[in-house]
């Protein structure tokens, strides 16, 4: 649920209702994970196609990546884990759309959310998590004046978080293990 209001808000707060279209993943897994996993992924590829390619380093641009990635990590978890409405859920829920009266909040409150959500389900992940986006924002900022590509600044992002995935791998940090076709 956490994942579907961040959603929604995200879509709200970028003015594209694309973000919407994360709605029957949720309805669907409630009849079965693996057409929600398929939605979802369908859902994430019309996402991608609507956004605007903008430079991170612009406020726009990380505003867009921020919302974006935060939220689409949230939707997952929540379509993987399966929707659940409890007491946890809807603080976190209502902490989103309080913060959602500002860009600059709702950034924050999502940031939070992800970092606590990470903690909470994956316990010492959440270190690796911290190191990747902060060896990715020292990276990108001494990259600035020669990485001004978009694509070239997601493909920095994507392969320090490969590094730092491979770093937590051979650590034998434990991740939630997910099978393809797995328990409804």
């Amino acid at each position: 649920m956490i994942g579907l209001i961040a959603t929604i808000l995200t879509g709200i707060a970028l003015r594209n209702y694309v973000f919407l279209l994360v709605i029957p993943a949720y309805v669907l897994r409630f009849r079965d994970r693996d057409l929600s996993l398929a939605a979802f992924y369908l859902y994430v590829l019309l996402m991608t196609v609507s956004l605007p390619g903008i430079s991170i380093y612009t406020w726009e641009g990380l505003r867009l990546a921020g919302f974006v990635a935060l939220s689409t990590v949230l939707a997952l978890d929540d379509v993987l884990r399966g929707v659940k409405i409890g007491k946890e859920e809807l603080i976190l829920s209502a902490v989103l759309i309080a913060s959602a009266l500002t860009d600059y909040t709702f950034l924050i409150a999502l940031l939070a959310v992800v970092t606590y959500s990470t903690y909470r389900h994956f316990g010492k992940v959440v270190a690796y998590l911290a190191g990747w986006l902060g060896v990715s924002a020292v990276v990108m900022y001494l990259t600035k004046d020669s990485l001004s590509d978009p694509v070239g600044q997601a493909f920095v992002l994507i392969g320090l978080g490969l590094l730092f995935i491979l770093l937590a791998e051979r650590k034998d940090v434990e991740f939630l293990e997910v099978r393809l076709f797995g328990k409804k």
